[in-house]
């Protein structure tokens, strides 16, 4: 990013009100994982990498829910075996809609209605719905064992287990503090300095939450790599 872009992105920054910062949390918000739905996405013999995605409904019921029924509208333009969703949101009345769009395709199973579907779930990404679930923070490179080209049900149960302790970042508070606290670090060094001094914290919440502390603990490990691996490559 160049410094003109980062300048211009901190000014934005500072111009945002309140309540546009309470949609964007609201919107970038993680879904319960009842909603979280999958599919094999990388068929490599018994075994496939999984494809988190969201209902679009749930997609709309979040729009709701966030911004008001008012407040959202799609516009669709149709492509060849394609369309194009464009997703307008209205953040603050004091100003203009902002608008975000992206490309569907058509659904093996759903065509048309699932090309739609698709379309509003890319252009939602757009606006910060659901991205998380692109993570790879989530699943990591996992694999899970297929019957029939479907997941067995140990693999299902595996790959709930994962989505569920994701969530548990964003719903303890003390996970997301010191979540949010390692994932600031810039250096290997510091991220280790932050362990160090929060290590009574941490111990605190393997207690309270064993479930929030793995999800917190795999985001340290994980972040920590990068961030030796970046200062070994440079």
């Amino acid at each position: 990013m160049s410094e003109e872009s980062k300048e211009s992105k901190q000014e934005w920054e500072k111009e945002k009100s309140p309540e546009v910062i309470i949609i964007e949390t609201g919107l970038k918000a993680p879904f319960a994982p009842n909603k979280i739905k999958w599919r094999a996405a990388d068929f490599r013999g018994k075994k496939s990498s999984a494809l988190l995605y969201l209902d679009a409904r749930d997609v709309m019921d979040r729009l709701d829910e966030v911004v008001g029924i008012n407040n959202w509208h799609t516009e669709y333009t149709d492509l060849e075996n394609r369309c194009v969703c464009k997703l307008s949101v209205r953040y603050d009345n004091d100003f203009d809609w902002v608008s975000k769009s992206d490309l569907g395709t058509q659904s093996t199973f759903e065509g048309d209605k699932g090309m739609y579907s698709d379309a509003l779930k890319r252009a939602a990404v757009q606006h910060g719905i659901g991205r998380y679930l692109y993570d790879d923070s989530i699943l990591g490179s996992k694999r899970f064992p297929l019957e029939d080209k479907k997941f067995t049900k140990e693999a299902n149960e595996m790959i709930m287990t994962e989505v569920a302790t994701h969530y548990r970042l964003f719903t303890n508070q003390k996970a997301v503090m010191l979540n949010t606290l390692f994932k600031s670090a810039m250096t290997y060094e510091t991220i280790m300095e932050y362990y160090e001094e929060n290590k009574s914290l941490v111990k605190e919440l393997k207690k309270e939450d064993a479930v929030a502390a793995k999800a917190v603990g795999d985001s340290f490990k994980q972040w920590a790599k990068a961030l030796k691996g970046m200062e070994n490559n440079g």
